[in-house]
């Protein structure tokens, strides 16, 4: 694969938002870490990849599936982080033991690196698991890309397939409940956010505000799993990929309950200075949350890690919505 195509699909996932699991396993259902384990079959946007024993040596690439892994407990040898390779930062919410693991080149050819690691299992989102990269990757080790069609892969939906595959589906029930749990206490300690708006942004440039027209897409899923809607009339104009691109001087087009105000390095106050800001509902509710590059590309990919960091953050902002 050539570098630059690794780079622009990194940066391409990580900020998509911005600019059904088929499986099938034999064996226990118990948890199962010993090193043995039954094969586990996983159906995928590529096929069907068959994982015998419990791999040991995982590569991760992609923010999705890497923090998936590091959510079950398991460091992979190696990894691409491409909310990091965006903002050249290691998101917050990654563990300090992600620093023993090799970070990938996004130069060179990334079969080469990935086998030079020995891996027993592969796992790469779908930005860069195309046909012709899986195709390379599964001549390495069994691997597993983008569970569906899907650019982003349900959070739950990875987390239910790893935990097969490393024979931990009981820690995988858990956690997937527990954070359901956590959105759905928000939920009712908040029953006015039922019915209400949200509106995620992104203020890419001085002149360019993106604004996300999909209530289908992956970064919808937490809002309207608190029963909320993207306004009708932004649904309406569609946009490219789900997404809207709007001139500063259409800011009053983001007019809801919840507005998520991504933005670029060193344009927050860009942000809060476009003309009529002070006029949009949100703001008047104090329920606008300003998210930084990293913190919106977790919005646009959500996971087991990166969704409890965003709900600290969002929580004061949706129950100012919910009023």
């Amino acid at each position: 694969m050539k570098s630059g195509s690794i780079t622009a699909r990194a940066a391409l996932a990580a900020v998509a938002g911005l600019l059904a699991l088929g499986l099938t396993a034999c064996g226990s259902s118990s948890d199962d870490t010993a090193g043995g384990g039954e094969p586990v079959s996983i159906t995928h946007a590529q096929g069907q990849t068959t994982v015998n024993g419990t791999p040991t040596r995982i590569v991760a690439l992609g923010n999705q599936w890497l923090d998936t892994t590091q959510a079950l407990g398991v460091t992979p040898v190696g990894y691409i982080d491409n909310i990091a390779v965006l903002s050249k930062g290691a998101p917050p919410w990654e563990p300090a033991a992600l620093s023993q693991s090799k970070a990938l080149s996004t130069a060179g050819s990334l079969a080469e690196q990935v086998a030079a690691l020995n891996p027993d299992l592969i796992l790469a989102d779908s930005f860069i698991a195309d046909a012709k990269t899986y195709a390379d990757l599964s001549k390495v080790a069994p691997t597993l890309p983008g569970l569906s069609k899907e650019a982003v892969t349900p959070w739950a939906d990875q987390v239910h397939a790893l935990g097969q595959v490393l024979h931990k589906t009981a820690a995988a029930d858990k956690l997937v409940a527990d954070l359901n749990g956590r959105i759905d206490g928000i939920a009712q300690r908040n029953p006015g956010l039922k019915g209400k708006t949200f509106i995620s942004s992104w203020l890419a440039g001085p002149t360019q505000l993106m604004a996300l027209t999909d209530p289908k897409d992956g970064s919808s899923r937490l809002f309207t799993q608190l029963g909320m809607t993207i306004p009708q009339r932004l649904v309406d104009q569609g946009g490219t990929g789900g997404r809207l691109a709007l001139s500063p001087e259409r800011l009053d087009e983001l007019n809801s309950d919840l507005l998520l105000a991504g933005y670029s390095p060193g344009l927050d106050e860009k942000y809060r200075a476009l003309p009529g800001f002070n006029d949009l509902p949100a703001v008047k509710k104090n329920a606008v949350v300003f998210l930084t590059v990293q913190e919106i590309s977790a919005v646009n990919q959500p996971t087991p890690l990166a969704l409890p960091y965003l709900l600290d953050k969002l929580e004061p902002a949706l129950t100012a919505a919910a009023k």
